[in-house]
């Protein structure tokens, strides 16, 4: 992320973006990743989203759409899933999920809820956040930074509803620790369910790579409705 060169598209009635993203560090965050890229640029806007190595950092990877041993092509240069500030839960498939393949999520008309393992990933999540919490004598902003590789397979495999409670809870315990989260949606900006998610976050990242396979990225913030300039990743 370059903040410098990252402005918001419009008459200047709003907030410089630097300071919203200084306002995000500062209160805590969640964001939505948008977009089919490669895997390349997905894992470069994951270890850019998880913090810089110099500053004191809590990190944790959630994974739903691939295994856990891909968790240190999403880690910054110097930190491996051996560091006791990295916390890893894996949720994955065995075979690494094809982002060129994947469709719309259907979403099923039922679900169980007395075996609904959403409980128990949310339950895992909420152990990870409270020993770092308790382990830094309260997390200072910003230092907690998690990662959900992909909200795909919950999608697939939950009612919509119950996958947005999920969010709201997870949401609702980084905010509680000043934290910035991300979720990787890597679907179309444009797709309904991209749309029908959005409100759960306070932006949206939309990634792209144009005709070059240059990576670019623009932010959506809707509470100041307002849209940044595409810039390279």
């Amino acid at each position: 992320m370059r903040p410098a060169e990252i402005s918001f598209r419009g008459d200047g009635n709003s907030p410089e973006f630097h300071d919203v993203l200084s306002e995000f560090k500062r209160q805590g965050c969640n964001i939505l990743v948008t977009g089919r890229v490669s895997e390349t640029t997905t894992n470069r806007t994951t270890i850019q989203l998880l913090g810089a190595t110099t500053e004191e950092r809590k990190r944790v990877l959630v994974f739903t759409g691939t295994t856990a041993r891909y968790a240190n092509l999403k880690l910054p240069t110097g930190t491996t899933t051996d560091d006791p500030s990295v916390w890893v839960i894996d949720w994955g498939n065995d075979e690494r999920a094809i982002v060129d393949s994947i469709s719309m999520p259907t979403i099923p008309q039922s679900t169980s809820s007395s075996d609904d393992p959403l409980r128990e990933l949310r339950a895992e999540i909420v152990t990870a956040v409270s020993f770092y919490d308790e382990w830094a004598d309260g997390l200072g902003s910003a230092e907690l930074r998690l990662s959900l590789d992909s909200l795909i397979k919950p999608l697939e495999q939950h009612n919509q509803s119950v996958v947005e409670r999920f969010i709201r809870t997870i949401t609702a315990l980084v905010r509680g620790v000043s934290g910035m989260a991300h979720y990787h949606l890597p679907l179309p900006d444009d797709e309904a369910i991209v749309q029908e998610l959005s409100p759960l976050f306070d932006a949206r990242v939309e990634l792209r790579q144009t005709d070059s396979l240059v990576p670019e990225q623009r932010w959506h913030v809707p509470r100041y409705n307002q849209t940044t300039n595409w810039v390279r990743l």
